[in-house]
């Protein structure tokens, strides 16, 4: 029996929600082999749950259930401990290597380790077929390290402090979020940069959502990446004429769709944004009814002063306007 969950904490029109929802469905299909499918409620853009799991206490229950079968020294679910490969002390990321040196890197790990899966996740964790300014193979978008950041850690601290309590936290994850002062929410969330304004300590301090930034990370297999030699792609991102920055965009729907659906949905040719004559982004709503898509969100990486990051994701206005 199919029963439909509303998680009121996962808003589609947040990037971090957005995400999130992504991640539940990903764990639960691929981690917990339920049928699983996502929706979205037209007015609240909620996302809705559609599983053989009866209540929101059921669906946490087997996140957590996930989370526990992570050995104490892994940061993936069905993943080697050793993945991703750590970064020793103030040396390089080892994850971050000159591109050359990166299919040696994938036939090293995936001759160690026979897990199908290792291959899928690199495969959207780091690409080839472009490089950064250093000459590197190029991370996913979705991560944006700084100073001392690797990519092991944009795993391990979201899981490290999600073990602290699981339940809670989760819980907390999908239906009412709470920040944790000190945790840099990985700069998915732009509201994690509080000033000494916004907080009441009245110091400026950063503050995440912990449960809501694993879930997230746990969506990345969904969403692929690669390059054209010289700009990097990836699932949902975009890079438009007179933008500086690529833009994320997603769809909400309002079928049930699964994991499979899903991938189609985000990667559909109709849905790539353009850019106005006045550098608006702009998505062509003709396609939205047969597609069951009733709106379309964005996103875009803002600079933090004093790092060097990429920045934090923070939300771009998307226009739906008839393309000729």
């Amino acid at each position: 029996m199919t029963h439909t969950v509303e998680l009121p904490a996962l808003d589609g029109r947040d990037v971090l929600g957005f995400l999130a929802a992504l991640g539940v469905v990903r764990l639960l299909h691929d981690e917990a082999n339920l049928d699983v499918r996502l929706s979205y409620d037209e007015t609240t853009a909620h996302a809705l749950l559609h599983s053989p799991l009866a209540t929101t206490e059921a669906v946490v229950d087997a996140l957590v259930e996930i989370i526990s079968t992570i050995s104490p020294h892994a940061v993936i679910p069905g993943m080697p401990a050793s993945f991703p490969l750590a970064k020793v002390g103030t040396a390089p990321d080892p994850m971050r290597m000159p591109r050359d040196r990166l299919p040696a890197l994938v036939h090293d790990l995936t001759s160690a380790h026979t897990e199908p899966e290792l291959r899928q996740w690199m495969a959207v964790l780091v690409t080839d077929l472009t490089a950064d300014a250093k000459g590197r193979a190029t991370l996913t978008p979705y991560t944006a390290p700084a100073g001392q950041q690797s990519l092991r850690s944009f795993f391990a601290k979201p899981l490290e402090e999600l073990r602290k309590a699981p339940t809670e936290l989760l819980w907390q994850a999908l239906t009412n979020w709470r920040r944790v002062d000190g945790y840099t929410g990985e700069y998915l969330d732009h509201r994690v940069l509080r000033s000494a304004a916004d907080h009441p300590s009245g110091q400026s301090t950063e503050a995440g959502i912990p449960g809501a930034t694993w879930l997230a990370i746990m969506a990345l297999p969904l969403l692929r990446l690669t390059g054209t030699g010289n700009l990097t792609q990836a699932t949902l991102w975009h890079h438009l004429p007179n933008h500086r920055q690529p833009v994320m965009t997603w769809p909400l729907w309002r079928q049930p769709l699964d994991r499979h659906a899903i991938t189609a949905l985000l990667e559909h040719p109709d849905l790539h944004p353009r850019a106005s004559p006045t550098n608006d982004i702009t998505v062509n709503p003709a396609s939205w009814p047969p597609l069951g898509v009733f709106t379309v969100a964005g996103a875009i990486r803002q600079p933090i002063d004093g790092r060097k990051s990429a920045g934090v994701l923070a939300p771009a206005r998307v226009r739906a306007n008839i393309h000729r």
